[in-house]
């Protein structure tokens, strides 16, 4: 599941800087949080703060399930927020879509 959320989750050097660990815990709240229900972690590796919460759940017409999310990232001090939207895969795994 932790390789579909890829540097394209957040983008930049914030997405980049996001591990396999911070990509499972992104998934993870894609997949199991309710709707406007926060997840927070920091990396201990990297000092990393993240909070992620999906904001919208919807299904396509062709049935897959996708959500939109907003991210808050801190990195080196410098807070960085993003809005985008990930759809399910047949696997299970997360795709960000936009």
């Amino acid at each position: 599941m932790a390789g579909a959320i890829a540097g394209t989750f957040i983008g930049g050097a914030v997405g980049r800087s996001m591990d396999d660990t911070d990509r499972l815990k992104a998934s993870h709240s894609l997949e199991y949080n309710r709707t406007l229900e926060p997840s927070h972690w920091q990396n201990p590796n990297t000092g990393n703060d993240y909070t992620m919460t999906p904001t919208r759940t919807y299904q396509t017409g062709t049935g897959q399930y996708c959500r939109e999310y907003t991210s808050d990232v801190v990195v080196g001090g410098r807070r960085e927020t993003s809005y985008g939207t990930a759809c399910r895969q047949p696997d299970g795994s997360w795709k960000v879509v936009s």
